[in-house]
């Protein structure tokens, strides 16, 4: 069992208990709510974190990056975090209240506004500290946070549906949520020992106006193709607010949220080949991406299966009859997550190689793919063509993704799309390993 099999196989299951964490938490915001309720709780808490990521230009990827290779000093990469996260708070809130708010949402009350601006400095603080600790390649702290983010909002709303339920107090319950949770984020990131670089010169010369410029060089350089990423997974979202009814945006985050399960696997993957790949080099890190790609489809194929046969009972049960007409969605996206997952890995060793450009390409194309379908299919088949045109972006990533890496003449379909009988194997023993661990706890 490989050391990337057995830390992703651990940051997996972590994720699957934060999951569990997070299906209840949907539940109660949509029995709470209504679906209308619940379209416009999603919008609520969606869009604050797409500007924060568009602003942020990229830096936070820039972290983990000159971090986890030895290349700048955690005291440097922290300060500099802090200065960026209330420049970018500044700059950003206007935008949202002025911009995007009235072009998507429209008229809200302004207690609405208030607590959903208020989101976006707290994005700006958890995507830097996440970074760091991502950086400093504490993969298992990291996702604890996410665990004990999840756990601390389902606590919340708990609390807030039981005194009166309303959109602004389960929002509220939601925000205080992430803001309670930072102070863990900060004593881990202080328990960890910083990164001293493999020259230490080297390091201590990568400080101020230069190390803003590095991330920002670094950030910007691949930042079109991941703000597009955010905006690609997003975009039928804030399409169907713009394009059709919260009803729509209702059903139809359900679906995502369901289909979203699968995404656990490549994100397992790529927390742990990122920085991997950060610090051990292009040569070494391209023989561990054979594997992690079997790996993803085969397990994300399995979790798409289980979500195809189970998918209808599980809304009804879970959810209620009302949110029944979400299925269709579900089952056409179903096919489109696995394919941008197994894409995330491909971009996962792009990054760590400083060729994040490449994911640009990748989703540039399919941004524009998803675009002009979801404004030929939204407005007719609502929640459904939002489905159906990410599903077609989605399959776009993935195939310009894997014609990317074949440029750098390594790509062998056998050896990557292939499963072998020692996949199987690994799966096997890394599930036991991780029982074995669970049991003696």
């Amino acid at each position: 069992m490989s050391s990337l099999s057995s830390s992703s196989a651990r940051t997996f299951l972590i994720r699957l208990t934060t999951l569990a964490l997070q299906v209840p938490t949907s539940i109660l915001v949509a029995r709470f709510l209504g679906v209308e309720g619940k379209g416009l709780y999603t919008l609520l808490t969606v869009l604050p974190w797409i500007v924060s990521y568009v602003v942020m230009g990229g830096t936070d990827t820039a972290l983990t990056y000159y971090l986890s290779g030895g290349r700048a000093a955690l005291r440097s990469l922290a300060v500099q975090s802090f200065f960026l996260s209330l420049f970018f708070s500044v700059a950003s809130i206007p935008v949202y209240i002025y911009l995007v708010v009235p072009h998507v949402l429209g008229d809200i009350s302004s207690v609405l506004l208030f607590i959903s601006s208020s989101l976006i400095p707290l994005a700006f603080a958890r995507y830097y500290l996440l970074s760091i600790l991502l950086g400093q390649e504490k993969i298992t702290r990291f996702n604890y946070q996410y665990m004990f983010t999840s756990l601390l909002i389902l606590l919340l709303i708990i609390i807030a549906g039981l005194i009166n339920g309303s959109l602004p107090s389960v929002l509220g319950a939601f925000a205080a949520g992430h803001l309670v949770s930072l102070p863990l984020a900060l004593f881990w990131i202080n328990r960890a020992p910083g990164k001293t670089g493999k020259n230490p010169s080297d390091v201590d010369s990568l400080r101020g106006i230069r190390l803003l410029r590095s991330c920002l060089f670094y950030g910007w350089r691949g930042h079109a193709g991941g703000i597009l990423v955010t905006l690609n997974q997003r975009l039928d979202i804030f399409l169907l607010g713009a394009l059709s009814n919260p009803k729509e945006v209702g059903l139809y985050s359900v679906a995502v949220a369901m289909a979203e399960v699968i995404w656990h696997v490549p994100m397992s993957v790529h927390l742990n080949l990122f920085p991997r790949v950060s610090a051990i080099g292009s040569l070494e890190g391209a023989g561990k991406l054979p594997r992690a790609v079997r790996m993803t489809l085969l397990i994300s194929l399995a979790v798409a299966l289980t979500l195809f046969l189970a998918g209808r009972p599980a809304i009804h049960l879970l959810f209620g009859a009302a949110f029944l007409p979400a299925v269709d969605s579900l089952l056409i996206l179903l096919p489109g997550v696995v394919a941008a997952g197994v894409a995330q890995v491909f971009e996962s060793y792009f990054a760590g190689v400083d060729k994040r450009q490449y994911q640009s390409y990748s989703v540039g194309a399919a941004f524009a793919v998803g675009v002009l379908l979801c404004v030929l299919w939204v407005p007719r088949y609502g929640a459904f063509g939002a489905a159906a045109a990410s599903t077609a972006s989605y399959s776009v990533q993935f195939l310009i993704s894997a014609g990317l890496y074949r440029r750098l003449g390594r790509l062998d379909f056998m050896a990557f799309f292939i499963p072998r009988r020692n996949d199987l194997r690994d799966i096997y023993k890394t599930a036991r390993y991780l029982a074995g661990k669970r049991i003696k706890r």
